[in-house]
């Protein structure tokens, strides 16, 4: 019984080794993409050249992102069938996809504050401007949508269309896996 804990543990360990490996790249990608805005992102800036380099960069994060969810989980989920074990990687996928996209609304907001039309001033720390972001993220990564963040212009409307096709795609992915996760007793 003692062996067969071991290879349990060996398992779960060796589950989670494989995730971080194969989301390793992708998050890699993301968060360096995302942190590439501080860069060249300048409040004083207001081109056009630029809220349209935001919008590519974000669509190479979109094609990461469909990348990873469409290959490589469906590989960790094909050997992996336990529930704990695709919640973890749904879990994943949902923060990377939130926090990515927190950045690409900020950085267009910074770059030209009229990208957004909101009900509150967004000002101060620009901690708080990424909290006021995260929130709009989850918000349209839900599908509430309160209205009280509401994109303007062309590059910020096709960033929530990207975020918002990110998000039924990975609920899509998950549920048309269903029939395929076991979950222990």
């Amino acid at each position: 019984m003692v062996i067969e804990n071991n290879d349990d543990t060996s398992k779960i360990a060796g589950f989670y080794k494989q995730l971080f490996k194969k989301v390793l790249l992708t998050v890699s990608t993301v968060i360096a993409l995302s942190l590439s805005y501080t860069l060249w992102v300048d409040a004083n800036s207001d081109s056009l050249v630029l809220s349209l380099l935001i919008v590519c960069l974000a669509l190479i994060k979109t094609f990461f992102i469909v990348r990873l969810t469409l290959i490589q989980l469906s590989k960790i989920i094909g050997e992996s069938h336990q529930l704990t074990h695709v919640l973890t990687l749904f879990s994943v996928l949902i923060f990377m996809i939130i926090l990515s996209f927190s950045a690409d609304y900020q950085a267009l907001y910074v770059l030209n504050s009229e990208n957004f039309k909101t009900a509150t001033l967004i000002s101060g720390p620009v901690l708080l401007q990424f909290f006021d972001f995260s929130y709009f993220s989850l918000i349209t990564f839900s599908s509430v949508g309160y209205g009280d963040m509401v994109p303007v212009s062309i590059a910020g409307k096709l960033l929530v269309m990207m975020e918002i096709f990110l998000s039924f795609l990975v609920l899509v992915f998950g549920i048309a896996n269903i029939n395929r996760i076991h979950v222990n007793n």
